[in-house]
């Protein structure tokens, strides 16, 4: 291959590799999240299930917004807003390193959570389909690889940074930090005007998508695997020192799970496309690994075996990830993809808002996550069920 189609392959998938860098530091932060847990819990003297309520607001805003965000989507620039929510969300951030009091951290997370939802899973998801028709498996699967290399970097990097300076700095570094990185990204990678095809959001289309069985069907397996993947970055870092390993530790086993989940998407990226007519069989392995590795990781306590649980949870939770716009993309049209997957967030809301601060006062009450983690399991099995009742691929 000649350099000059080598360069040429590079322009041609740069989108990708903008919208890669924005969930890997939008959604991808929540994997370093529990390590700021204690800091904030002990800085303020609250309880760890008032901490966590900060992911509540993370679902919580998108749940809420979504819906309009995914018409913006579809009439909207696109740069334009990715520059906005990532500018909101690092500003906030910035801001909350030097919060003195519980409220300002509190309005902190909220802001954080509107300024994702600009830059996160709705609008690149929407952005990867219109932007590559026929390809938007692999562009869904390569932006989603953003999650996965956070995963992998972010927590290592964290953990060993919280023990040279105190989690005000860290923070406040790492918000400057991908500030930079992002409007470098979005600048270089998308045209000012780029929007896809613009979609008819009448009434009448919106009415036409909340009366497909498919559409609730797609929202509710999403819903059990995301769940399942928001709580596990929750409950990681303190079931691990919980069971006698370091916060380097810790770094090191979330990297093995944002690893398997990393190839997980290649495999994604490099099959999806040829195997669009099998894609719910893909749904339903992906689902049963994530059971297995819940279970296997509510009794694990050696190293081996730890490493074991997460790959697999971090394989099929990453491989999963952009499945969902995918699985939408079979059964409606690119120009109302974005207003599909808007709709859907709502739908996320239940699991999103009672686990987190329910996780959290078992363990102020137990002083472990075992328990969540078996409750956990059952998640996937609901998945399960609804993807029996999913109609067959229509696109």
């Amino acid at each position: 291959m000649s350099r000059g189609a080598v360069l040429d392959g590079l322009r041609f998938w740069m989108p990708a590799m903008a919208g890669m860098t924005c969930l890997g530091l939008g959604v991808g932060l929540l994997s370093i999240f529990g390590f700021f847990v204690p800091a904030l819990s002990q800085e303020f003297g609250v309880g760890v299930a008032l901490i966590n309520m900060a992911p509540v607001m993370m679902l919580l805003a998108p749940g809420l917004l979504s819906p309009l965000v995914g018409r913006v989507v579809d009439r909207w620039s696109i740069r334009h807003l990715l520059l906005l929510g990532s500018a909101v969300a690092m500003g906030s951030l910035l801001v909350l390193s030097q919060a003195d009091s519980i409220v300002m951290v509190a309005l902190c997370f909220l802001v954080f959570s509107l300024g994702l939802v600009c830059y996160g899973p709705v609008v690149i998801n929407a952005l990867m389909v219109k932007q590559y028709p026929g390809r938007e498996g692999r562009a869904l699967a390569i932006a989603s690889l953003g999650i996965s290399v956070s995963s992998v970097t972010l927590p290592v990097f964290v953990g060993f940074i919280l023990q040279w300076v105190e989690w005000r700095t860290a923070l406040a570094l790492l918000a400057i930090a991908m500030m930079v990185i992002l409007w470098a990204w979005i600048l270089a990678a998308l045209a000012p005007g780029i929007v896809g095809a613009v979609s008819d959001t009448s009434n009448r289309v919106s009415g036409e998508i909340l009366r497909r069985r498919a559409f609730w069907l797609v929202g509710v397996i999403v819903a059990m695997a995301l769940a399942v993947t928001l709580l596990l970055a929750i409950c990681y870092p303190p079931l691990f020192a919980n069971r006698g390993f370091s916060a380097v530790e810790s770094g090191l086993f979330l990297s093995v799970a944002g690893s398997a989940g990393f190839g997980g998407k290649l495999i994604v990226a490099s099959l999806v496309d040829r195997a669009r007519q099998h894609i719910r069989w893909i749904v339903a392995f992906l689902l049963s690994v994530s059971a297995c590795g819940l279970l296997l990781l509510a009794d694990a306590r050696s190293g081996p075996m730890i490493i074991a649980c997460v790959a697999l949870l971090g394989f099929s939770g990453g491989s999963f990830l952009p499945l969902h716009p995918y699985l939408n993309s079979r059964y409606f049209p690119p120009e109302i993809i974005g207003q599909v997957n808007g709709a859907q967030s709502p739908m996320f809301l239940p699991l999103g808002l009672a686990g987190p601060p329910l996780a959290g006062y078992v363990y102020d009450v137990t002083g472990s996550y075992q328990l969540v983690i078996q409750g956990l399991a059952v998640l996937p099995v609901i998945g399960l069920c609804a993807l029996l009742a999913l109609p067959s691929t229509e696109r």
